[in-house]
């Protein structure tokens, strides 16, 4: 998981959530589709209002993507949350694992059962997360979805199509 809290604190800093931004990108919507600086990672995000980020991440060195998190909610590396992710397409309890900081007040989660998320935001305009808190009261994250299923459609395609050069490339071209 630690690859994970590098990947958050790298596509973080590069849409500008924790730092100035370091990559240059497509928009769709309220969608941006990038790869960060020194080209590891890859991702379709959006940041919301409060300057939370949320999105898909795909890390080319282990060839996979993620549903991530970076938020404000204080979190624990290494512990699992439940959280609501809702939208008018319906409500799905959704586990996250922090990640930890990757900020001076942001925290990043991962989503651990991308399939329910990806039902609860199908044909929706916005998602929101119900994270519950020790006191019993609940923390809300919204974000906007127009854009997002062109920006993860390309995201999947270039990722893919990244990952087969990267596998057909001479050793000697990888390092580089």
């Amino acid at each position: 998981m630690r690859t994970i809290q590098g990947m958050l604190l790298a596509l973080a800093l590069a849409v500008g959530v924790v730092g100035p931004a370091m990559a240059a990108g497509l928009t769709f919507g309220q969608w941006r589709v990038a790869t960060t600086t020194g080209g590891h990672y890859a991702y379709a995000a959006t940041v919301n209002h409060r300057g939370e980020l949320f999105g898909e991440f795909c890390d080319y060195k282990s060839a996979s993507c993620r549903w991530l998190l970076a938020v404000h909610t204080p979190c624990r590396f290494g512990d699992v949350y439940p959280v609501l992710a809702n939208s008018a397409a319906g409500a799905n309890p959704i586990a996250i694992f922090c990640v930890g900081a990757i900020g001076a007040h942001t925290y990043g989660m991962a989503l651990m059962n991308g399939k329910k998320l990806q039902a609860s935001i199908a044909n929706a305009r916005r998602v929101g997360f119900a994270v519950p808190l020790q006191n019993g009261r609940f923390v809300f994250s919204r974000f906007a979805l127009q854009g997002r299923l062109q920006a993860t459609a390309l995201l999947d395609r270039s990722f893919s199509a990244e990952i087969e050069r990267r596998r057909q490339a001479p050793v000697a071209e990888l390092r580089l």
